[in-house]
């Protein structure tokens, strides 16, 4: 306590030695107008442009015309699917050379932290990535 009331004295004598000084006249009005100055509209790039957006719109109404026009009522099992003309394909003769994988048996905690540092590598990849705006 006694510290502390020698720092409390010791800062009472020092500013009544010094004194209080008065801003200057226009002291109030240019730190305002470094404020204002300083002051600026930030505008926000989108997450998901607007061609993005265009093209997940309409990918979801195609995909729901196409699920409405070919599949099959609940009462009646016909739909445009099954009124399209059967395509035979020709059978393709290739032979492709037999490669043989070797088959690793893993416990599954390894495959588990595996796959989690993987996810986690990549995550820290994409991240680097956006911090060097190379992305």
């Amino acid at each position: 306590m006694t510290n502390q009331g020698k720092e409390e004295e010791y800062i009472r004598q020092f500013i009544s030695e010094l004194g209080t000084m008065s801003p200057s006249v226009g002291f109030h009005k240019s730190i305002l107008e470094k404020i204002n100055s300083r002051t600026s509209l930030t505008v926000y790039k989108p997450v998901i442009s607007s061609l993005a957006w265009k093209i997940i719109g309409s990918t979801l109404v195609i995909l729901f015309i196409t699920v409405f026009l070919f599949a099959p009522n609940g009462s009646e099992a016909n739909s445009l699917f099954s009124q399209l003309p059967d395509i035979t394909y020709p059978e393709l003769a290739i032979s492709l050379p037999k490669i043989s994988v070797p088959v690793i048996n893993l416990p599954p905690i390894v495959l588990q932290s595996l796959i989690s540092f993987i996810i986690l590598a990549s995550l820290a990849f994409i991240t680097t990535l956006r911090k060097w705006k190379i992305s």
